[in-house]
């Protein structure tokens, strides 16, 4: 059995996914959309860099695969993504957790079967695929569940 956390990363909001890894079963474990309301930029990874600390501390996962994403042509954009990314790693660095890198295309055609899925597609897959009943999953939380699925088959 192995627990793998997927991230979804956004200056603003930030998806996370655990996953459950047993042979080639997956199930649910957690998910949730972090909210970095704060104004200040600095703030707000101060407050990513806490809440990733106290979820780790919480959860005894093993793997940690991260979404690469789209940084498209706005250079500022891809400035604040890029420092997110950074926080998210440095928090896995400390605790020494490995982690790999996947395309977004990539973690939709592991979890849907098709590269061009949209957001929606891939929350009904990863409800369906991981058995969440009676919860609706937000955007950002089951693009971090896609994450973790895609970790877990493409490391089997």
């Amino acid at each position: 059995m192995m627990l793998i956390l997927g991230l979804d990363p956004g200056s603003l909001r930030f998806g996370i996914g655990i996953v459950e890894k047993e042979k080639r079963r997956f199930s649910y474990v957690h998910s949730q959309t972090l909210q970095l309301k704060d104004r200040d930029f600095v703030a707000r990874m101060q407050e990513l860099w806490e809440r990733l600390g106290e979820l780790l501390a919480a959860f005894p996962v093993e793997q940690a695969a991260m979404e690469e994403g789209f940084l498209g042509k706005n250079i500022r954009s891809m400035s604040l993504l890029s420092t997110v990314r950074g926080v998210a790693l440095a928090a896995l660095l400390q605790r020494r957790l490995p982690l790999s890198f996947y395309a977004p295309r990539q973690v939709k055609q592991a979890l849907t079967g098709y590269g061009n899925a949209d957001k929606e597609q891939v929350a009904k897959m990863a409800a369906l695929v991981l058995n969440i009943k009676g919860r609706k999953l937000g955007l950002d939380e089951s693009d971090a569940l896609a994450v973790a699925y895609c970790h877990g088959v493409s490391c089997s």
